[in-house]
């Protein structure tokens, strides 16, 4: 396992990082620890969870496999979603903020946290008061780094310009959903990263396991434990942005490629997604045991240049083409390459 530094700040991260939202849902807590130890030991660091994962459970399971191991391990979480019925049970304002972040310590058993984020934005909030307020988290010693997530270019850039006006704590990562089939990151977002030196985490590298070939010929989702099952929350998002005629078609010739140089699918999506200068981290979640020791072998596979090189030129293909458009920033262009 390799460590890198987050962006560029000195904090020394394991490339893979843990996803734990499904921990305490489609996950027991039994397994959840079992998942958490076997990464440990295969080298892996970085832990990243949220409040709303599983309503706070992902959140005290991963505090329970921590308490014996708090110095070695990089925790990173997340706050903004609705927590509760009042009006200010959601967002990135300094009383949500500010609560949610005591919440989250008092469920992962800590008194701080490597890594604080915001969930998504919050376009209620002015963006100088979150800045504000994810700086007292700082100065508080309740966080160490910040952070944000689903932020486009243009976000994050607003963002950094507020905290510098103010002299406040800079942020150091953003959290991204990238893979070969969902590129919106590389448009904007990932050049204004490696402008700024703030480290890209990107989540989803294998499409919700849709890059595997787990659902040819359009095989449906079991009922339950699965991205696109009934019962996991963003099934609608996975559904909507994958299930079509192109986007099957691109997973079977990234599925030929594997193929061709007798290497996984689990390798080859988890590589590409590493090949970009932008990246710092691969958030990768496992429901299972067997699906972590598998991704563990997957990210030490030898995988060839020309094996990466011609899933770019099928990624290049399909993202020109891709048959709906970018969910996260519906008011921007349509998509194109960088």
């Amino acid at each position: 396992m390799d460590y890198v530094k987050l962006g560029s700040t000195g904090l020394k991260i394991s490339e893979y990082c843990i996803g734990t939202d499904n921990f305490g849902g489609q996950t027991s807590a039994e397994d959840s620890l079992r998942i958490m130890s076997a990464a440990f030991e295969g080298g892996v660091n970085f832990i990243d969870t949220a409040n709303s994962y599983c309503d706070g459970l992902s959140e005290e399971n991963v505090g329970r496999f921590i308490k014996t191991r708090r110095s070695e391990v990089v925790l990173a979480t997340k706050g903004k979603s609705q927590v509760g019925p009042g009006p200010n049970d959601v967002g990135v304002n300094k009383k949500y903020v500010m609560q949610a972040i005591d919440d989250s310590l008092k469920r992962l058993g800590t008194d701080y946290v490597d890594l604080y984020q915001i969930h998504s934005p919050d376009p209620t909030t002015p963006i100088e008061e979150t800045a504000e307020a994810y700086n007292d988290v700082v100065r508080a010693g309740k966080a160490r780094y910040i952070g944000v997530s689903n932020f486009s270019g243009s976000e994050l850039v607003e963002a950094l310009w507020a905290q510098d006006k103010n002299g406040f704590s800079k942020f150091n990562s953003v959290q991204p959903r990238y893979n070969l089939l969902y590129r919106e990151a590389e448009r904007e977002l990932f050049p204004a990263c490696i402008e700024h030196g703030v480290g890209a985490m990107v989540y989803s590298p294998q499409a919700g396991g849709f890059l595997l070939g787990k659902h040819r010929n359009f095989k449906a989702e079991i009922p339950q434990g699965g991205r696109y099952s009934d019962d996991f929350r963003a099934a609608n998002f996975y559904k909507t942005t994958y299930w079509n005629q192109a986007t099957f078609d691109a997973m079977e010739q990234f599925i030929a490629v594997t193929e061709k140089y007798n290497i996984t699918p689990m390798s080859l999506a988890l590589k590409w997604v590493r090949t970009n200068p932008a990246v710092s981290a691969c958030i990768v979640g496992a429901r299972t045991l067997e699906q972590l020791q598998q991704n563990l072998v997957a990210w030490e596979e030898d995988v060839p240049y020309e094996a990466i090189s011609e899933a770019s030129a099928i990624g290049d293909h399909f993202w020109d083409t891709a048959p709906w458009k970018p969910q996260m920033h519906m008011n921007t262009p349509s998509p194109a390459k960088v």
